[in-house]
């Protein structure tokens, strides 16, 4: 049985630690913070394309914080420690700090987080652990702090952040890969056999995983925010060619400066579109953060690959000005934060 820590039971980590838990080999410790006392009093209620209507479900242990989580014997250390809580900006220095507490010799961290760069702080601080990134592609969503809704199928895409070959071999990394997605596969198995859509995907070049994420990504999630649209009123709206397509083969082109061309081809960049209906109601995550007063991931998503730009000379002028509005936004969020304290 494997010990597992998951640091985050929004829409996406809830969904994840079921998962590990259906396969019958992992053990898992939540930590919840915002939505604990709901979780703690009743469990969740999941409704899933891939696994059915579950009833006040709850992880083998629910907490409300890291320092709860820290082993206090040796065969109460964690094999994984997953991370499936939003990126922002002040929360990734303390982050690290609390982690020390939770990271044994033999433990993998895992990161189920969205935008580009995550990993080199953890890696830093972590240089003897492995770190394996997760590029979930899962439609679900909370509708009150203890129901998630998931109505498109759990796609994860997962590999090691290769780091510290010296002393962490490429091979044994690969191999920690390996046993995570075969374990999260094996949750998954009956939606498998279903044939729903959900699958746990090796991939060794996760960087170009996320930059394909970030066609999406940076575009669809910070139009429909700054705009206040679904994805298919933008892609109804007169805006399509001009803010939308422009974005997304600025997006491209960012990527292809930066060596990873072959995950932003046109063709990807077509799939991409056509992938979401323009009937599609769905409201991205970033937005609905948003409509309920919570700060957004806006620097790992857009700002992080904007500096990529800059330092490489590419030109990009919708996105650019969609960032700099969205941190006006983002900004109004704070001040209003700030003065109802």
């Amino acid at each position: 049985m494997r010990n597992v820590c998951l640091i985050g039971c929004g829409a996406v980590g809830t969904i994840a630690a079921y998962v590990l838990e259906k396969s019958g080999q992992a053990r898992v410790t939540a930590i919840l913070r915002s939505n604990y006392d709901a979780v703690e009093e009743k469990g969740f209620d999941i409704d899933s394309v891939d696994h059915g209507k579950i009833q006040g479900w709850k992880p083998a242990k629910v907490l409300p914080s890291i320092s709860a989580a820290a082993p206090l014997k040796a065969e109460e250390q964690y094999d994984f420690v997953v991370l499936a809580m939003k990126v922002l900006p002040d929360t990734v220095p303390p982050l690290v700090t609390d982690l020390k507490s939770l990271i044994a010799e033999n433990t993998t961290l895992v990161l189920l987080q969205n935008g580009l760069d995550i990993e080199q702080p953890l890696a830093t601080a972590f240089s003897q652990t492995i770190i394996l990134s997760g590029v979930s592609m899962i439609g679900s969503r909370l509708t009150s702090p203890s129901s998630i809704f998931h109505e498109d199928p759990d796609i994860l895409k997962l590999g090691p952040y290769f780091h510290h070959e010296e002393s962490l071999p490429r091979t044994v990394q690969l191999d920690a890969a390996r046993h995570f997605v075969g374990l999260y596969n094996l949750g998954l198995a009956d939606a498998i056999t279903r044939n729903t859509g959900a699958e746990c995907i090796l991939v060794e070049d996760v960087v170009g995983a996320r930059w394909r994420k970030l066609l999406w990504n940076g575009t669809f999630n910070t139009l429909c925010t700054l705009l206040r649209i679904s994805v298919g009123e933008l892609l109804r709206s007169p805006g399509r060619v001009s803010l939308f397509e422009a974005a997304i083969h600025e997006m491209a082109a960012i990527a292809t400066a930066a060596g990873y061309g072959e995950y932003v081809t046109e063709d990807i960049i077509q799939e991409t579109i056509r992938g979401t209906p323009e009937s599609s109601p769905f409201r991205p995550s970033m937005l609905v953060d948003f409509e309920n007063g919570r700060p957004f991931e806006l620097e790992i998503i857009l700002g992080v690959p904007l500096r990529i730009a800059v330092d490489l000379g590419v030109n990009t002028p919708v996105l650019s000005g969609v960032y700099d509005m969205l941190k006006v936004v983002l900004w109004t969020l704070e001040e209003r934060s700030r003065l109802s304290t």
